[in-house]
């Protein structure tokens, strides 16, 4: 490594830091010293760029393509990308039809074909009328495929003739004013400004901008810049809709004569994984105060449930638009249809789309459905809850057909109430399997359980007859029960499994 003064072609002296062996170095150095220095070469660089780019620039204008708006810099940059890009779809438009040494082309491959051609005219018809710069600096690494498929996407296209009229830009930079009285304020510091929309299809809604794309003029009234490939954010206050940029420009330069009615946004479509909301008509709904908590009861009109109702958290409801109340759910979320001979238990994504698709008119309910559902209530003293709490376990009295036996029944379909009593539910196919005291195993379908319960199930225990008996208060050591003596249950030898 050393450091070399170099005597450039230029006749320009630069000092450089060269590394490697001595004799590479001077190798180095000597090759160095037959060109011009850094500076002039980059020089040599910007005055063959702009002699390209000027030469584009003449080409482009006596080809009779309209002027480019942007920073001079950036028209002059465009120029050559332009030219480049017209130059490659024009090579695609004159290049050969077929494929050398292939045999006749079938139907299909002359569509396709045809396709392709159409795709790449209408992309240079469409380039052809871009005058924005910079969306040709943002597109300079297209091919003929990528123009394509902004075509195929509505993305890239000829202006037309109302986009002449009312000055509609697709592939560019749109323009439009509101007034100072439209202006509700800046929001995050200034980076973005809030605009209300007056005589608009959105009457009352409002749109936010940013800053960068914003220009504050004289008298209060703002100046906002936005791509004709963008979508616009429309909120309502509530719910938001993303709007094309062309719906919203012509939106705004054909205003209404007068302003119209307050718009609102109805209910979005279901999302899986996320929170969802529907809307139902104010009428539907009443509220009540249950175990302290407030509940919305809202009934289902013209729907697959004709009759039922639900209940819902009052504080996961709202008053969006007039005349509705909004529900929230979270994913995953049941409803619990009551009203009807049985309970039914829908998802949130049927009960959502029912909400937001109602029938024209009440129609037949699908409440009724094939299964019966049965509750059944134990008193206190006949249950326990088994140690992992997932499950109830009721015991047969000594008067029942199978004294002493054991029946377990899922958590999930038990609840106990205020009152201590525990109520089991399950349908007509449910089946129980009950375990005898000599390890044996009955099963009970739902019709032969309830005729084995109905003379003692909610009823109490008759005074001095055994239940359970009570966990151990002392530890083993200090009383001494004979092995003939302790009962064969599974849950106070510690095995819950034999029991199960």
């Amino acid at each position: 490594m050393g450091l070399h003064s170099i005597a450039h072609a230029c006749g320009h002296t630069a000092t450089v830091n060269l590394y490697g062996r001595r004799a590479d170095r001077e190798s180095r150095a000597r090759w160095l010293a037959e060109r011009s220095c850094g500076s002039c070469r980059q020089e040599e660089k910007n005055r063959e760029r702009a002699e390209e780019n000027e030469r584009c620039a003449q080409a482009n204008q006596a080809a009779g393509l309209p002027a480019l708006t942007g920073s001079p810099k950036q028209v002059a940059w465009a120029e050559t990308i332009r030219a480049d890009l017209l130059s490659l779809l024009d090579q695609e438009r004159t290049g050969p039809t077929g494929m050398p040494g292939r045999g006749s082309r079938t139907e299909a491959e002359d569509g396709s074909s045809r396709e392709r051609r159409g795709l790449v005219e209408t992309a240079h018809t469409a380039l052809s009328e871009i005058t924005e710069a910079r969306w040709f600096i943002d597109h300079q690494s297209s091919s003929v495929l990528s123009l394509s498929q902004l075509v195929r996407r509505g993305r890239l296209r000829p202006r037309t003739v109302r986009d002449k009229e009312v000055g509609f830009t697709l592939s560019g930079l749109n323009r439009l004013t509101f007034p100072a009285g439209e202006v509700v304020g800046w929001e995050l510091g200034g980076q973005r400004v809030r605009l209300r929309l007056v005589s608009s299809r959105w009457e009352g809604c409002s749109v936010v901008h940013p800053a960068s794309m914003t220009q504050e003029e004289p008298d209060g009234a703002v100046t906002v810049r936005f791509g004709g490939e963008w979508t616009l954010g429309v909120s309502d206050g509530a719910r938001t809709r993303a709007v094309t940029a062309e719906a919203f420009y012509l939106d705004r330069v054909n205003r209404q004569t007068e302003p119209g009615e307050r718009h609102f946004w109805g209910p979005p479509r279901y999302t899986p994984g996320e929170w969802n909301e529907f809307d139902v008509p104010e009428g539907e709904v009443t509220e009540q105060e249950d175990s302290d908590r407030e509940l919305a009861v809202v009934q289902l009109a013209c729907s697959r449930w004709e009759g039922l109702h639900f209940k819902h958290p009052v504080s996961m409801t709202r008053r969006h638009r007039p005349g509705f109340v909004t529900v929230r759910f979270g994913p995953r979320w049941d409803f619990t249809l009551l009203g009807g001979e049985r309970t039914l238990r829908v998802n949130g994504q049927e009960v959502h789309a029912d909400r937001t698709a109602p029938l024209p008119q009440p129609g037949p309910s699908l409440a009724v459905e094939p299964t019966l559902w049965h509750s059944v209530r134990f008193h206190p003293f006949r249950v326990f809850r088994t140690r992992d709490k997932d499950a109830w376990a009721a015991r047969f009295p000594l008067e029942s057909a199978w004294p002493q036996a054991v029946v377990f029944h899922r958590d999930s379909v038990c609840r106990q109430g205020e009152d201590g009593f525990v109520v089991w539910r399950f349908h007509d196919d449910w089946h129980f399997r009950v375990r005898t005291p000599d390890s044996g195993t009955v099963e009970l379908s739902a019709e032969e359980f309830l005729a084995a319960t109905v003379d003692w199930a909610g009823r109490a225990p008759v005074p001095g007859t055994y239940v359970r008996e009570p966990d151990r208060l002392v530890p083993d050591g200090e009383i001494n029960v004979p092995d003939e003596l302790r009962e064969d249950d599974p849950f106070l030898a510690g095995d819950e499994s034999a029991a199960i």
